[in-house]
């Protein structure tokens, strides 16, 4: 994978200002620095064409440039292309060797390696969360830091059921006013879950109207809001062809990665942190729970 070349693309967003490339060289290290626990990451929106694949693919590409040890990536989108689409994976069969892995050796049976990353797109995706319970959830815990496509989620539905399995959740929306405030509406409701995630928000500025309601967003927030500029150059997991869309990308990626700081502790979704194993059913009846008691206009 290429790293960005910190210095030029600071010169080119921001000019020759050294605080402004003091800032970028912070979000790289962060995105680089040691992490006492596994970073289950997910992506997620709340309606299609929010740009939820596109986001998940640049975060995994920033965070696979920057770490020694794959990234984890993991598509149970509805959408297509998704994440694994982008990263040139097929759908695999459920694996006994990956289902009791031990090992990481284990962790990566049927699985490739492919520039930092490992994909895994579940054959049967239907029931997001009981695909990620099962396929993902075993082997998470070999991996530093996993990112999942979750696609569009309903707030009534599976949204609070999928985010219950993350550390941290980055929540995309269009970067437009309407859009954007339903995106923040629910953020209460995920950061209440019992799990606890942390939630960053990805505002994509579809309409090209500039970053004015992320900046407005983000004064006085309790979590990140960044914003992603248009870029024609990320349709169906291209590269990115401004340099500000790249910034932004860098952005996105320390913040997801030191948010998840901020949640819980080593006790994971789906399975614990790094010494734990995985627990199937009575994690899919955990999520199941968390979604019904965070439901917007239900009593958790």
């Amino acid at each position: 994978m290429t790293v960005l070349d910190l210095r030029a693309l600071s010169t080119a967003v921001f000019g020759s200002g050294a605080n402004a490339r003091t800032e970028l060289t912070s979000w790289d290290a962060a995105i680089r620095g040691g992490l006492s626990t596994t970073r289950r990451v997910g992506v997620v929106s709340l309606s299609p064409g929010a740009g939820t694949s596109t986001v998940a693919h640049q975060l995994v590409r920033a965070v696979a440039a920057r770490r020694s040890e794959p990234v984890l990536a993991v598509d149970v989108s509805t959408g297509t292309p998704g994440l694994a689409a982008r990263l040139g994976a097929e759908p695999v069969p459920p694996d006994d060797t990956r289902a009791a892995a031990r090992t990481t050796a284990e962790a990566l049976s049927g699985l490739d390696v492919r520039d930092g990353v490992v994909a895994l797109r579940p054959r049967d995706a239907d029931d997001a969360v009981g695909a990620w319970l099962g396929e993902a959830a075993p082997i998470a815990r070999f991996f530093d830091v996993s990112v999942t496509d979750f696609g569009a989620r309903h707030p009534l539905a599976d949204l609070a059921g999928c985010a219950a399995l993350c550390d941290v959740v980055c929540l995309v929306a269009d970067g437009r006013r309407s859009p954007a405030e339903h995106a923040r509406s629910v953020v209460d409701a995920i950061t209440g879950l019992p799990e606890s995630p942390s939630v960053v928000l990805a505002l994509v500025d579809h309409a090209r109207e500039g970053d004015g309601v992320a900046r407005a967003f983000a004064a006085g927030a309790e979590y990140p809001v960044v914003a992603v500029p248009f870029d024609s150059g990320l349709a169906a997991g291209g590269r990115a062809r401004r340099s500000a869309t790249q910034l932004a990308v860098v952005r996105l990626a320390a913040a997801v990665v030191a948010a998840g700081s901020a949640g819980r502790g080593s006790a994971g979704r789906g399975g614990t942190g790094r010494g734990g194993a995985a627990g199937g059913s009575a994690g899919h009846s955990a999520a199941s729970a968390s979604a019904a008691s965070a439901a917007p206009g239900r009593t958790a």
